[in-house]
């Protein structure tokens, strides 16, 4: 053991001296991502849309009969009120040719008739939104008015149906005419039982921490093949080689070294992860802290260590029968690509809910197994996290004793031929 520790001492100090990795595997993740949720907030603010009312219609009508007086003054007053509430810039035109105008985000006209058709029994009135193709601050507002227009329709609706039942004689609930049927909901766990939002909220991220898991392999497969092949150009591998310890136990101090490597950029990526989505939530005032599960954070932690060592258990022997850095990269990358399709599948799907025969093949993939450790966790399967966390950590081993018993340090020293 003192020899192995001597070991990874030596891969660690070097990973201190190796500046560009730090910088790439810790701080990135740790500060790209808050800063993409400043920046997001900050431009957002700093560009709200631009919306145009055009009132054409400009009159009121009254319908005697329901005793209903509608002005289009009042639909433009509302929509006015309520969109410069929400951080739009506001403009009163009197021309729908204002849309010329490339600084004009959105145009909505209250065109002629509307009044009349407003108060009408047997005709729609109408609302006119002209939509700028191609610009995130047009779809915007645009979602924005169609919200305005869909409460000030309804409004109108329920005075309707009211004024109908008083004329008629007939009473009668405005609510249940409009909405003869209502959806109520009600969430429980995966066992049929009661859950909170909050408990919905902590399984939508687990999805996230699934995705994350991507981020774990790149650094560890590329310090690992910088410990092999990068050792073997700068012809430095032969004096650790030449020592009386076993090859095993170098090549042990690696993979740890490439393990704690990924474990660093699990915990950057997380803890950048959870800023920015902190960022994100506070402007909309929800509080981070009722969704985070302490225990799944734990899980992803296991879990993403166990993933590195199955990802360099895998890339290692073909890693130290390559020629060069770049075809090690190679293979290292083509790791990298499969894991970071088995986990961007996991964010969308939930594997234990696949059909056998499609789960089943999916087994053979190390990286299944990761996925399944998170997603069963978050639905109240512990157990059967577990178990797929040991059969992971039992794949790993076997692939790394695999590796060793078939290397030898001749082909450590020296690259095949081409």
């Amino acid at each position: 053991m003192s020899d192995l520790t001597a070991l990874l001492w030596k891969e660690l100090l070097d990973l201190s001296r190796d500046y560009k990795t730090i910088l790439t595997t810790v701080l990135l993740p740790l500060i790209l991502l808050p800063i993409l949720g400043l920046v997001g907030i900050i431009l957002v603010s700093q560009q709200p849309a631009t919306v145009a009312l055009v009132d054409e219609d400009y009159c009121e009508s009254t319908n005697s009969m329901l005793n209903i007086t509608i002005s289009s003054r009042q639909v433009a007053e509302a929509l006015y009120e309520e969109l410069g509430k929400r951080g739009f810039k506001v403009i009163e035109s009197n021309d729908a040719s204002v849309v010329d105008d490339p600084l004009i985000d959105l145009v909505v006209v209250v065109p002629r008739g509307f009044a009349a058709n407003a108060t009408s029994l047997s005709s729609t009135a109408s609302i006119l939104v002209i939509k700028r193709a191609n610009v995130q601050a047009s779809a915007m507002a645009e979602q924005a008015v169609r919200e305005v227009i869909g409460w000030l329709s309804y409004s109108l609706a329920r005075v309707k149906v009211d004024a109908l039942s008083r004329y008629a004689g007939v009473e009668a609930s405005s609510e249940a005419i409009l909405s003869p049927i209502i959806v109520q909901q009600e969430i429980v766990t995966i066992v049929g039982e009661k859950a909170s939002v909050e408990e919905e909220l902590k399984g939508l991220l687990a999805r996230f921490l699934v995705l994350a898991l991507g981020i774990v392999v790149a650094p560890a497969t590329s310090f690992i093949v910088d410990g092999i092949i990068g050792e073997r150009e700068r012809k430095t591998i032969e004096m650790l080689v030449s020592l009386p310890i076993p090859l095993s136990k170098i090549i042990y101090s690696k993979i740890l070294a490439a393990t704690v490597v990924g474990i660093i950029a699990t915990l950057s990526d997380v803890a950048g992860f959870l800023t920015y989505i902190y960022l994100t939530l506070l402007v909309y005032g929800v509080q981070l802290m009722l969704f985070i599960d302490p225990l799944l954070l734990v899980v992803h932690a296991f879990t993403s260590f166990l993933t590195i060592l199955t990802s360099v258990a895998i890339a290692f022997p073909f890693i130290t029968r390559t020629r060069g850095i770049r075809s090690a990269s190679n293979i290292a990358g083509i790791v990298t690509i499969v894991a970071t399709v088995i986990f961007f599948a996991g964010f969308m799907v939930d594997y234990y809910k696949l059909p056998m025969n499609i789960r089943t093949p999916l087994y053979l993939i190390p990286f299944t197994h990761s996925v399944l450790a998170i997603q069963l966790y978050a639905v109240g399967y512990r157990l059967e996290s577990l178990l797929h966390a040991l059969t992971l950590l039992a794949l790993s081993a076997i692939l790394l004793l695999l590796s060793i018993r078939t290397l030898d340090s001749e082909k450590i020293l020296v690259a095949p031929p081409s």
